[in-house]
């Protein structure tokens, strides 16, 4: 059995360990040791790895296939940190390296965001600049757009409170979409930048009204605007290579 590795096993990570943990034997990384019991008790070799304590990485990336999924938020200095992973002899003897990304590396206006776009004026600089660091040194990008699934669904943060512009669409995707594409670009050797992003953009107005009443939260405070930014992400790049969306209806999750 090959082994999987990811470093990062947070909301996304975690689940993914779980969905494949019959397909690969899994490590996992953890930046805090209060998670450690939890992977090693599902049967997950856990490590600690953090800005500050490094000790596992060669461990770790003895792998098959990576997965890296680090919020940038996280770390007090975030290139660094990919830096000193990606330095690393090991990564060269890695069969697939798949890195987490964001749609935020696109800019805030409004237009049609494929790869191929390209980008001078990023929404999130931190991101451009991580993917510019390891882009030459990693198999797949997925930039993954805003992301459902379990107990996170549109609207719940936004309770009661006031949403400028209702009518602005909505770019999504599933964590189980993110996870399926994952196993996907492993099984069929698929390399190359990807969109993960649903084909359906409701507006916030539709999908928030909507998952208050099916969650029982109060309904956020819509302004009356017909103003919007008509900022859509396409995540159609991977459907070509094969792969199928299953989470594309958010008003049937």
């Amino acid at each position: 059995m090959k082994t999987l590795t990811i470093l990062g096993a947070g909301w996304l990570g975690f689940e993914l360990a779980n969905v494949l943990k019959n397909d690969f034997k899994i490590k996992v990384s953890s930046r805090t040791k209060d998670k450690l019991k939890i992977y090693e008790e599902e049967g997950f070799d856990s490590y600690i790895l953090n800005e500050e304590n490094l000790t596992f990485l060669d461990e770790l990336l003895d792998t098959n296939y990576l997965f890296i999924n680090f919020p940038p938020s996280k770390f007090e200095d975030y290139l660094s940190f990919l830096n000193k992973i990606y330095s690393s002899k090991k990564i060269k003897e890695i069969e697939k390296i798949i890195f987490i990304s964001s749609t935020s590396i696109y800019p805030n206006i409004e237009g049609l965001f494929a790869e191929d776009y390209e980008i001078n004026e990023p929404s999130s600089k931190i991101v451009f600049e991580a993917e510019n660091l390891i882009k030459d040194k990693s198999d797949v990008i997925f930039r993954v757009a805003g992301l459902v699934g379990g107990s996170r669904y549109f609207g719940k943060r936004s309770a009661n409170k006031v949403i400028e512009f209702p009518k602005t669409p909505i770019n999504f995707v599933h964590r189980n979409d993110v996870i399926n594409a994952t196993k996907f670009v492993i099984d069929k050797n698929i390399s190359g930048i990807f969109n993960l992003c649903s084909n359906t953009h409701p507006t916030k107005e539709e999908i928030y009204s909507f998952n208050s009443k099916k969650y029982g939260f109060e309904k956020p405070i819509f302004l009356e605007s017909e103003k919007f930014l008509n900022r859509l992400i396409d995540g159609t790049k991977i459907e070509k290579e094969g792969f199928t969306y299953k989470y594309e209806n958010p008003f049937e999750f």
